[in-house]
């Protein structure tokens, strides 16, 4: 409940002498390793333990999240810290009031280690609204020994055309090529997100988010459906994909049942902790490439898709709130989630604590890329989000036209413009 408890002193002090009186802080999340939601707790009770009369809520969603703190929001008992993928759907949540800034509260210390891409992607007219926390990569996982079983040369995947001939050659060995997601929607956005950013480039992704040139019924991104449908026609993905989630789906590759999963860096925990034996695929036989590249593509070959993840606040929440993510930011508690491989953390000092050799190549990729584009379902805002997860779900079953998905995407991001 919200939100001041009984003060029991008039002069109780927080540690870092932020308010006197005692509070409870309700953070809600998506996080859901064990492993991870405990170093969660343990690192709240020991803010708690030093800041006497503040209480740590940690309350944990699962794939309603999104709709869920939609709802939260609007009541009078919204949470207080809020996990977020920034991009269009901060815009929205800040334009309609629903957070408040954190200039003049956090030092310029948390700035400094999140660095300047992290201060920018929560930066709203000149205003700071959130705290960056991790980075992410989609790419595709592969299981080496399928492919090898199949006789698919991973170096033959890194263009379009050879990843669909590899798909053919697991398909012919009795393999399933691909593990899909269809009922969540937001993992085969990631085909139509890669293809898009691909054949447009970042140049053309932002003249269609203006609506120049047709906006996204350009050719480039009629182009990206037809190209996604030439590979849902070529039926990759494991029986009953269209009823399947995120998290059994990443079990099915964790399981060894199919070959490949286009998922970001955090499919490495999830694919073991979804696993039937909770072991996943062993790291020996594990395996990652980037989405391939086009003919014809005005994109960089190196530009990667995914996510600068961090904290907000929403508008009542007290500075309190904003001191407790001050602190669990700080780089030695950061570098505990690195060290246990849950994300890659923006900030390079703790992030140099990552010991999971994919996660070391996968902030390497990340920093080499001329673009690092956002998820476009958090990057385009919410009605035009939700459209393109909702034509790339239609077109893993071929139920849509590639016009037809073009139109439907600009139709629902006029709204957002």
């Amino acid at each position: 409940m919200k939100r001041f408890a009984l003060a029991v002193s008039a002069v109780a002090l927080f540690a870092h002498g932020a308010l006197a009186q005692d509070v409870t802080i309700d953070l809600v999340h998506v996080q859901s390793n064990e492993t991870e939601l405990a170093l969660m707790d343990e690192l709240a009770a020991a803010y708690e333990a030093d800041h006497p009369g503040v209480d740590i809520n940690i309350r944990k969603f699962g794939e309603d999240y999104k709709q869920a703190l939609s709802t939260m929001l609007q009541t009078n008992d919204a949470p207080d810290v809020i996990y977020s993928w920034g991009g269009g759907v901060l815009s929205e949540q800040i334009e309609a009031g629903l957070l408040r800034t954190i200039d003049g509260v956090i030092p310029d210390e948390t700035k400094a280690a999140v660095g300047p891409a992290g201060v920018d992607a929560f930066t709203r007219d000149g205003q700071l609204y959130g705290i960056a926390q991790n980075v992410s990569e989609v790419v595709f996982w592969y299981n080496k020994t399928l492919f090898e079983q199949a006789g698919v040369d991973v170096a033959t995947m890194s263009d379009w055309e050879g990843f669909l001939a590899g798909v053919q050659k697991l398909k012919d060995a009795g393999i399933t090529p691909i593990a899909m997601a269809s009922k969540d929607k937001w993992p085969t956005a990631f085909y139509w997100d890669y293809l898009a950013l691909r054949l447009a480039g970042q140049a053309g992704l932002e003249a269609a988010r203006r609506g120049d040139d047709g906006g996204f019924t350009a050719p480039e991104f009629v182009k990206a459906s037809e190209e996604f449908l030439r590979l849902s026609a070529m039926q990759p993905y494991q029986p009953g994909f269209e009823g399947a989630g995120y998290a059994p789906s990443t079990g099915m590759f964790g399981d060894g049942q199919a070959a490949m999963i286009l998922m970001g860096d955090w499919n490495y925990q999830e694919s073991k902790t979804n696993s039937t034996s909770k072991e996943g695929v062993p790291d020996d036989q594990l395996g990652f490439f980037a989405f391939p590249t086009l003919e014809g593509q005005k994109g960089n070959d190196n530009d990667t898709l995914g996510g600068i993840n961090g904290w907000v606040f929403a508008k009542d929440a007290p500075d309190a709130a904003v001191d407790f993510m001050v602190w669990y930011q700080q780089a030695a508690n950061i570098a505990r989630f690195a060290e246990g491989g849950y994300y890659i953390p923006i900030n390079a000092e703790a992030a140099a604590g990552l010991a999971n050799p994919f996660q070391q190549q996968i902030a390497k990729d990340i920093n080499a890329a001329p673009y690092h584009a956002i998820f476009f379902d958090q990057s385009l805002g919410v009605n035009a989000g939700a459209a393109v997860n909702d034509v790339a779900a239609a077109i893993t079953s071929s139920a849509i036209s590639a016009e037809d998905a073009a139109a439907w995407v600009e139709d629902a991001m006029a709204d957002d413009r």
